[in-house]
């Protein structure tokens, strides 16, 4: 199992949002450790060594660039926070767990958007059909 915190660290890392709340760190740690047990304890593992370094991100981004299975859960990791979904190893696709994280997906925020077939404000779906 990978430690709580250190998952929160790495993603933060890896998308370059700070702070990412931790029971959605825990809630896509759990995910995707149910489909890349191995390799998500692999790229923490990679990310404590790399936290070590001067500068973190380089000698992250080296070890994920020198191994296909960490670029991969590397990818994976990045697609679950800024989507709410994620590729599993047989490449078929896990979608969000809850419309909560799907709204609370950092793309979102990254492109100033809402969230597709969400309303920015209470209306719900279809309200871009009402005139104001």
């Amino acid at each position: 199992m990978t430690h709580a915190a250190d998952f929160r660290a790495l993603s933060e890392l890896l998308t370059g949002e700070t702070p990412l709340e931790q029971a959605t760190a825990d809630a896509h740690r759990t995910r995707l450790e149910a489909h890349y047990p191995a390799a998500l304890t692999r790229l923490v593992d990679a990310y404590r060594t790399a936290s070590g370094q001067p500068d973190p991100g380089a000698a992250l981004f080296a070890a994920v660039n020198a191994d296909p299975e960490l670029a991969r859960i590397a990818r994976e990791t990045l697609a679950i926070w800024y989507t709410a979904q994620f590729t599993r190893p047989d490449n078929t696709q896990a979608g969000p767990d809850t419309p909560a994280r799907y709204r609370g997906a950092l793309v979102w925020q990254a492109i100033s958007a809402h969230p597709l077939s969400a309303a920015p404000t209470p209306g719900g779906y279809g309200y871009w059909a009402q005139h104001p």
